[in-house]
């Protein structure tokens, strides 16, 4: 029989796998089969910019469906594999990596050069798109008036206030070149573009993803978001024996209000005996508030295992909070795992809890009590995904 730490990590993957590119895109162009048709019959060139956190997975993914002549990949530092990154080349793809969530010299100078390559396509050709989460950061150019600097300075600043994804690009669009459609006013007037992208932005807004580098001005698709991720989810659940509840594929509220919300959950299911998964898809919000290391769900589960010691819990309980991309904040972790032991093991290892909450300093306390989950770069981006697991309780 499973461990419900078998469970936790096995549903998070399934909402991962759901969300690849390579899983979307079987089902989106067997949806769309007159695009397939456009595209793959059209008898100009195919350039294809690959742009975010999903960007090498979905260029591979576009690439297996349709020829393309020549493409640019421009993702988040680590997300290539080595030997692509030391090379800067696959095949007809230009592969280059860049700083995420606050820009660097090296997002300037790639987005000029892939911005270059985009200006000397013609009526010949057809751009393909392909966007994904954190794109916002890595494609940039500043717009006269503004430097590089005055971008990181913004984006650092913004970070730090805890706000939506919503709030933090419409501020960076006015600084930008290239965003809220900007890209196309640089590009021939006549040339064809689609753009296909993985939403991590809930309600999906294409002004919004990525900070819509080609919208409004282009063909614009959602190829897979939150929604698929939860969808799957629920079904291994079901499949593993636990009733499901999911509450929301939105959610964007704070850390503390998330991990609030969840103990109501635990409260909410003493009267039932059965093994119970409670999931929830959105954008965690969480304002900085020292200079401690960690990320929004990791701090969600870490407010969790302290919430927890207010009640009393009936039965064995599993609480993950992770980033569908790999990464939570600026650490090599995607979130954290926490259950009944973790804050008495924590508190056995000398640390003050509140304290290090009080500083945003969730990382270190996390992984001094093996309770954070380590990824990689996972090949898609869709936001966050949390999973309450409630084992069968003993009558």
């Amino acid at each position: 029989m499973n461990s419900l730490r078998d469970d936790i990590e096995g549903l998070f993957w399934e909402g991962v796998r759901a969300a690849t590119p390579k899983f979307l895109s079987l089902d989106f162009w067997n949806k769309h089969s007159k695009l397939n048709e456009e595209i793959r019959n059209s008898r100009k060139k195919t350039y294809v910019f690959a742009l975010g956190k999903a960007a090498y997975e979905m260029a591979l993914s576009f690439q297996e469906t349709f020829p393309v002549d020549s493409g640019f990949i421009l993702t988040k530092y680590e997300y290539l594999p080595n030997e692509i990154k030391s090379k800067g080349q696959l095949g007809v793809w230009k592969c280059r990596e860049a700083a995420h969530p606050v820009p660097d010299i090296n997002t300037e100078l790639y987005s000029r050069e892939v911005f270059t390559e985009l200006q000397d396509l013609d009526e010949s050709h057809q751009l393909i798109i392909l966007l994904s989460g954190g794109g916002s950061s890595l494609f940039e150019i500043p717009e006269d008036g503004f430097d590089l600097y005055d971008i990181i300075q913004m984006n650092e600043n913004l970070l730090k206030k805890g706000l939506s994804i919503h709030e933090i690009n419409a501020e960076r669009k006015k600084y930008s070149a290239v965003k809220a459609g900007k890209l196309l006013k640089h590009l021939n007037p006549n040339l064809k573009v689609y753009t296909f992208a993985i939403s991590d932005v809930l309600g999906d807004d294409p002004a919004v993803i990525a900070s819509g580098p080609t919208y409004p001005g282009s063909e614009y698709y959602v190829m897979g978001n939150l929604s698929v991720s939860l969808a799957a989810m629920k079904k291994k659940a079901v499949s593993l024996g636990y009733e499901v509840k999911i509450l929301s594929d939105s959610w964007d509220l704070t850390s503390e209000e998330t991990a609030k919300s969840m103990l109501v959950e635990v409260v909410l299911a003493k009267g039932n005996q059965h093994k119970q998964a409670i999931l929830l898809g959105g954008e965690l919000v969480c304002p900085v508030y020292g200079n401690g290391k960690g990320g929004r769900n990791q701090e969600t589960a870490l407010r969790m295992a302290i919430l927890s010691e207010s009640i009393e819990i009936d039965r064995d309980w599993l609480f993950l909070s992770s980033g569908t991309d790999g990464t939570d904040g600026p650490t090599d972790a995607a979130g954290g795992i926490v259950g009944p032991e973790t804050l008495k093991q924590m508190r056995r290892n000398g640390w003050d809890v509140e304290k290090e909450l009080n500083v945003s300093n969730s990382y270190p306390i996390l992984k001094d009590t093996n309770s954070l989950l380590f990824t990689g770069a996972t090949g898609t981006n869709v936001n966050d995904l949390l999973v309450l697991l409630l084992a069968e309780r003993n009558l």
